[in-house]
């Protein structure tokens, strides 16, 4: 089970406080300005953080909250170190994902920070099940698993598979953004119309904001040639501007009814939120019947990458160097053996080569016979 199977049916749960306006006043009682922050404050505090890791954060609480509420119990902020004890128990007997209850904790406890409750609630307790938890995992294989990649293989199924409407060709735009800007959700959800440029006919420039690892504001720039991909992106602007979205500001992945019908931007400013986006690529999956439907995600597309350069012979450290896209070799590495095995080779032909030497060495200086030993 993943983060995600937790919050399919959470109920929308408000950050509530506690109600000082109807506790009674002390007599007398003077408040300090200077332990009093101002309104700016307090709501630069409450927004602080990514926006990716806030909306990541905000789905576990809501999560918890949904598991306080049924049982009867004040989810905070102040949140109990008792409630919190007993739901990391609770997902802990569930056999959760350990990852997802390490993020659980993580997130309750940003929750409360984010309400003026810095360190709290005490997480030592919660810990310790959180360790049992996935050591119990990890003694029954049960470790956690990275989403399949879609490679080019997969990817060229997923494309091939899209329908003949407007809503199947926003699914090859998603497919092509996921593969070549190697996209997270988050950030397929991100991009804006104007975050494309038409440099020519076969060459376009995606600018892409990401969620982690960027040390500044300017983003990456992905230049994609391929004429399917380039081609799906041009019609797909195309028929946002003849249905009356085309503004550059405006999201690039949209909502499409069932009718072929555009959905307006929504309150929120969202085209398709991540959540959307992930359906949108598992529902496709599921379509042209992947070979791994069961467990793809939108993140398989940000892998496929990095797995076809592995298939092709590209070492860890020179996808790296080519992608720029993760900080360290250990996700690429795990990636490219991937490919490799694809390919049907062995993920470490280096050690084989290395073994199958050794081997040589040892017939060359083996003595012959009637020789004697040296």
């Amino acid at each position: 089970m993943n983060s995600t199977d937790l919050v399919q049916d959470v109920v929308d749960a408000e950050i509530v406080e506690e109600r000082p306006d109807l506790t009674p006043a002390l007599p007398d009682a003077v408040i300090d300005i200077n332990e009093v922050l101002t309104d700016e404050a307090e709501e630069d505090l409450a927004n602080s953080g990514r926006q990716n890791t806030r909306l990541t954060y905000d789905s576990r609480f809501k999560a918890f909250a949904n598991w306080c509420v049924a049982l009867g119990r004040r989810p905070g902020p102040p949140t109990t170190e008792v409630n919190l004890v007993s739901y990391v128990s609770h997902l802990r007997r569930k056999q959760v994902g350990h990852d997802t209850i390490r993020l659980s904790i993580a997130a309750i406890v940003d929750m409360n920070a984010r309400a003026g409750h810095e360190k709290w609630p005490p997480t030592a307790k919660a810990l310790k099940i959180y360790a049992d938890a996935r050591h119990e995992q990890a003694e029954t294989g049960r470790s956690s698993r990275s989403a399949p990649p879609i490679d080019m293989e997969r990817l060229t199924q997923m494309v091939e598979g899209c329908p003949d409407t407007l809503g199947g060709l926003r699914d090859e735009v998603i497919c092509y953004l996921g593969y070549y800007c190697r996209g997270r959700r988050s950030e397929l959800a991100k991009f804006r119309i104007a975050s494309v440029e038409f440099v020519s006919d076969e060459l376009a420039v995606v600018r892409k904001w990401t969620s982690k690892n960027d040390k500044t504001d300017a983003g990456r720039e992905y230049e994609i040639d391929d004429p399917k991909a380039v081609d799906a992106l041009r019609r797909w602007i195309a028929a946002l501007e003849e249905s009356g979205q085309g503004a550059p500001h405006l999201p690039l992945l949209r909502w499409v009814d069932q009718w072929g019908t555009i959905r307006p931007v929504s309150k929120k400013g969202w085209g398709m939120t991540p959540h959307a986006v992930n359906e949108a690529v598992k529902r496709l999956a599921k379509r042209v019947k992947l070979d791994v439907a069961g467990d793809v995600t939108s993140h398989g597309l940000r892998a496929g990458v990095p797995t076809d350069l592995g298939r092709l012979g590209y070492s860890a450290g020179e996808i790296k160097e080519i992608t720029n896209d993760w900080s360290s070799t250990e996700q690429v590495e795990k990636y490219r053996k991937i490919g490799r095995r694809r390919a049907g080779k062995k993920a470490d032909d280096r050690r084989s080569k290395a073994i199958t030497e050794l081997q040589k060495l040892r017939e060359e200086a083996a003595p012959k016979p009637g020789e004697a030993p040296v």
